[in-house]
C-alpha cells in the first residue's frame, strides 16, 4: 500500500521531529525512521544545554530565538523544562586571544576576573583559571521532554510517522518523489533530507550531490566526583580552547573532551582511551578527582566545512530539501529552525524575530560548500 503526502521527511531525529511540529495540520505530512525507536542516535546523546553565546553567528542568532519558542512549550506542559545554568567560559593558559576574540564577537559575554570564577564553580583549581568570561542566559534542558513535546505536537498535527523505515530507493515519477522504506511506499512532491549522520548517503539515492557534511565523534562521560561533592548550583564550565567541559548532574559531573573525530554513520560507542581523556582533562583543571564513571556515550555530530547547518532546497534535484548539519547543536537551534524551516516549505512569510536572512546564510548553495 502506498501513502501519499505533500511532504515526506526523512530522519526522527531533532530535526525531523522540529519540523514536523511546526508544520503541525498545515500540510500532510509523513515522518520515516529508519530505527525502530525515534531519536535513537545523536539527538539523545547531548549535553542538555541551551547556551546563546555557543557556536558561530548564525547558531546563536537560533539559539536566542529558540528559547522563547522551548519556554512556549514549557508552558504547554505545564512543568518547567529549564533550569538556569550559566555558562562559563575557562582561558586555562596564559594566552588570552581566544577568550578576548569571544568577548569581541558574541554579545551577552561577560568577562568575570578569575576569582570570580572559582567563587562561582570552587571545583576549578585557581591556578588553572587565567581568564574567564560568563553567559548568564544559558541554561540546561530537560531534553527527553522537549523532544516528547516535539512527537507528541507531530502526531497531534495529523504526523504519521514511520519507524523502522529505512530508505533503500527514491524515484522521481512526475512530479513527486517516490520513496521505498523497507515495506512501506510513500510519495511526495517534496523530501526533507534530516537523517543526520545519514544525509550524505540520503542525498546520492535522490542524486543529489555532496554537500561535505562529516559526522564527527563526540564522547561524554559522566562521573561521580572523589574530591568534593557536587553543588547543584554550578554552572556548566567549557574551556575557551575546546578540550574540555564539564556540569553538574545531579550528584555527579557531565563531562566531555570534546573530540571531533570522523566517522562513517553508525551507531557510534565510546572508547576507553578517550574517555580516560575526559577524565583527565577536567582533573587537571579541578579537585573534582574523578575516577569511574557512571555512564558514558558517544553521539556522531554531523557538520559542514564551515559548521553551519545546510538547510534549503536544493537547486538541481526538484522536489529535494536539505535540513542537515546542526552538529551538536541541534538542542538549542532546532526549536526556531523547525519552525523557520516550515514556513519556508510552506510559503508563508516568516515572523520569527532576530531571524531575518538565516535561511540564506545556511543555504546548500553558499560558497563555503564543495561545488
Amino acid at each position: 500500500m502506498t501513502t501519499t503526502a505533500d511532504i515526506a521527511i526523512i530522519g526522527g531525529g531533532i530535526a525531523g521531529f522540529s519540523l514536523a511540529s511546526a508544520i503541525g495540520g498545515r500540510a500532510r505530512t509523513v515522518l520515516l525512521e529508519a530505527e525502530p525507536e525515534l531519536f535513537h542516535h545523536t539527538s539523545s546523546r547531548s549535553a542538555e544545554q541551551m547556551q546563546p553565546t555557543y557556536g558561530p553567528a548564525p547558531v546563536r542568532r537560533l539559539t536566542s530565538a529558540s528559547i522563547p519558542r522551548v519556554q512556549a512549550i514549557a508552558e504547554g506542559l505545564g512543568r518547567p523544562i529549564f533550569t538556569p545554568r550559566p555558562l562559563l567560559w575557562v582561558g586555562t593558559t596564559p594566552d588570552r586571544h581566544h577568550l578576548d576574540e569571544l568577548l569581541a564577537t558574541v554579545l551577552g559575554l561577560e568577562e568575570i576576573e578569575p576569582r570570580e570564577a572559582v567563587a562561582l564553580l570552587p571545583a576549578l583549581r585557581p591556578d588553572a583559571v587565567h581568564a574567564a568570561g560568563i553567559d548568564r542566559s544559558a541554561v540546561e534542558v530537560d531534553v527527553p521532554a522537549l523532544l516528547e513535546a516535539y512527537r507528541a505536537a507531530a502526531v497531534a498535527g495529523g504526523v504519521e510517522v514511520l519507524p523502522s523505515s529505512r530508505v533503500e530507493r527514491a524515484e522521481r515519477i512526475g512530479d513527486a518523489w517516490r520513496l521505498t522504506a523497507g515495506t512501506a511506499v510513500v510519495e511526495a512532491p517534496v523530501v526533507v533530507n534530516a537523517a543526520g549522520a545519514w544525509v550524505e548517503r540520503i542525498a546520492a539515492l535522490f542524486g543529489a550531490r555532496s554537500r561535505g557534511l562529516q559526522p564527527l565523534r563526540r564522547t561524554v562521560a559522566v562521573a561521580v566526583p572523589t574530591g568534593r561533592p557536587v553543588d547543584p548550583a554550578w554552572p556548566m564550565a567549557s574551556d575557551v580552547l575546546d578540550t574540555f567541559y564539564f556540569r553538574p548532574r545531579g550528584r555527579a559531573v557531565l563531562a566531555s573532551a570534546l573530540e571531533d573525530e570522523p566517522s562513517e554513520p553508525e551507531d557510534a560507542q565510546p572508547r576507553a582511551e578517550v574517555v580516560a581523556t575526559v577524565l583527565d582533562r577536567v582533573n587537571a583543571a579541578t579537585d573534582l578527582a574523578l575516577r569511574e564513571t557512571e555512564t558514558t556515550w558517544t553521539g556522531l555530530r554531523t557538520l559542514a566545512p564551515d559548521s553551519l547547518p545546510v538547510v534549503g532546497r536544493d537547486a538541481d534535484v526538484p522536489g529535494f530539501y536539505w535540513l542537515a548539519g546542526q552538529g551538536g547543536y541541534g538542542i538549542q537551534t532546532s526549536a526556531a529552525l523547525g519552525a523557520a524551516v516550515a514556513d519556508d516549505l510552506l510559503g508563508t512569510a516568516s515572523t520569527i524575530p532576530g531571524l531575518e536572512g538565516v535561511l540564506a546564510d545556511l543555504s546548500p548553495a553558499r560558497d563555503a560548500l564543495p561545488a
